[in-house]
């Protein structure tokens, strides 16, 4: 019997796959990329860009690989599963064109067109001053190297960093049914936007149901398919830093990985980064009451932070045109929004029998952001609440699949409690399920054939200043005063070669 044992030891040797700590460099590398890319955009010279590059890849490399490796290798067909997953959400957001595109992929669209098509650095012609591009473009400019191709560089890029996320979040959960539980609910995980239309809908508010989650007057919470087919710029960095986090406090990557990834991902979304940087708060007390940090953390995040400073900086540049201020309370529009977006997540696990399975001290702090982020505004719209809340929900998410799963593993199972988690997935995908129907129901949306400027004269019903993504040339640093405008100034009359339609029954879009 002992010989047995042991030469089925030796014949049964370690699943190949990638250590968590590798995927978590390479997804590292990726953002560091994309900040070394907006150097490129600033003027540096391509042979500079990629010393840079080769400098910055042996420094992730030999830096990562003093870190301790913890954690089961995730097996190769979980890597290749996980990037098709990522590459179907992203074309069905409406990446590459295969699918329906939303209304904000038309200026999304034409800041990847105007990369792609014009030398950098480069400023835009409106009205005679020239404008520079200031805006959160680390989703576009690895894609615009392709030039033609970006559209479907675009795809690949964004699902390489998405697929990058889903294989951390591979080590959130023990078993291979236990991550196809979390990952239907992550897709589908959505407030009760359905039973808020409902409620509108029977006191005699006509509201459309092809996208409902602007139901609240005001208060907006995104569900996962939507930010994806909306705002994957926003939700990749957001959930991050969300798959991060959740690592660390497993113990399964180190604080200063974590760390590191905020900086790296402000370029993808500063508003991403600001609901981050509670949880990085969080995260720093801990590990400094518990010492519970080493000199390779603060490196690697000195490093990252070192990579992204030139984008921090640029995304500065005369932003106080973008002001932030707190929104009074609009009490029972503030409650409807959190009785049917937050609560009905979040009481049934601080309700737990078995606490200690619920991870409470982040939850709370997830519960006590998404009370508040209703109450601030950046800017023109509800962009705060909808993208610095990205991480929380995630987070949120992740949680409430832990707990579907801990609910399948008890005996007796505990029916009523999995038939209330079931019922709110399944009030949630609602929202989802219109979001895919869009996306499948209306032929794919024209390519813009217009630069940013043409674009945002002809869409309707956009409300935002130039501000939000335009700074006058003048407010550039010194050695980009004198960049040369390349576009706006020929702009076709057309900006489409078909009508299109917008969701929520808004006018079609055409240059009549």
């Amino acid at each position: 019997m002992i010989q047995a044992t042991s030469l089925l030891e030796v014949e049964s040797p370690a699943k190949a796959g990638l250590p968590p700590l590798s995927v978590a460099s390479c997804l590292l590398g990726l953002f560091a990329i994309d900040n070394l890319l907006l150097l490129h955009f600033l003027g540096l010279p391509l042979w500079a860009l990629a010393g840079l590059i080769a400098v910055l890849v042996m420094a992730l490399t030999w830096l990562c690989g003093r870190f301790p490796a913890d954690g089961a290798p995730i097996p190769y067909c979980a890597v290749v599963a996980a990037f098709l997953l990522a590459l179907a959400l992203c074309a069905l957001g409406g990446e590459g064109r295969f699918f329906y595109s939303n209304v904000d992929w038309q200026v999304r669209d034409a800041v990847l067109r105007d990369l792609a098509t014009h030398p950098w650095p480069f400023a835009y012609d409106i009205g005679g001053t020239p404008y520079f591009l200031r805006a959160p473009i680390g989703l576009y400019l690895a894609p615009a190297m392709s030039g033609r191709h970006a559209e479907i560089a675009l795809l690949l890029w964004s699902s390489l960093h998405l697929a990058g996320i889903f294989n951390l979040a591979w080590h959130l959960f023990e078993r291979g049914h236990q991550r196809i539980i979390a990952a239907i609910v992550f897709v589908l995980f959505s407030g009760w936007d359905v039973v808020g239309t409902a409620i509108y809908s029977a006191l005699g508010l006509n509201l459309p149901w092809d996208h409902i989650e602007p139901w609240n007057a005001g208060y907006q919470y995104s569900s996962t398919f939507t930010l994806i087919s909306w705002v994957p710029h926003h939700a990749i960095a957001g959930w991050t830093c969300a798959v991060a986090f959740l690592l660390w406090r497993k113990g399964l990557l180190p604080v200063g990985f974590f760390a590191a990834t905020i900086p790296l991902v402000a370029l993808w979304s500063p508003l991403a980064v600001m609901g981050a940087v509670p949880f990085a708060l969080f995260a720093g007390l801990h590990s400094l009451r518990g010492r519970a940090y080493s000199i390779k953390d603060v490196a690697i995040a000195a490093l990252c932070t070192a990579v992204a400073l030139p984008a921090l900086f640029y995304l500065q540049i005369d932003a106080q045109t973008v002001a932030m201020r707190f929104l009074p309370a609009a009490l029972l529009v503030w409650t409807l929004c959190i009785v049917l977006e937050v609560l009905p997540f979040v009481i049934p696990l601080l309700r737990e029998p078995k606490s200690t399975a619920i991870d409470r001290p982040v939850l709370l702090l997830v519960l006590a952001l998404l009370l508040l982020m209703p109450l601030v505004q950046i800017g023109v719209s509800l962009d705060f609440q909808m993208r610095a809340s990205i991480m929380p929900l995630a987070i949120l998410s992740i949680l409430f699949a832990q707990w579907i799963c801990l609910l399948l593993k008890q005996k007796p199972i505990r029916r009523t409690a999995l038939a209330y988690a079931l019922v709110a997935v399944g009030l949630g995908a609602v929202t989802t399920m219109l979001e895919l129907r869009r996306s499948i129901i209306h032929p794919p949306s024209p390519s813009p054939l217009c630069s940013l400027v043409g674009v945002w004269h002809k869409l309707d019903n956009l409300n935002v200043p130039y501000s939000t993504y335009l700074v006058p040339l003048s407010a550039m640093p010194e050695g980009l005063r004198y960049t040369q405008v390349m576009a706006g100034r020929s702009d076709p009359q057309k900006c489409w070669d078909r009508r299109w339609s917008t969701p929520n029954g808004w006018a079609t879009v055409s240059d009549d």
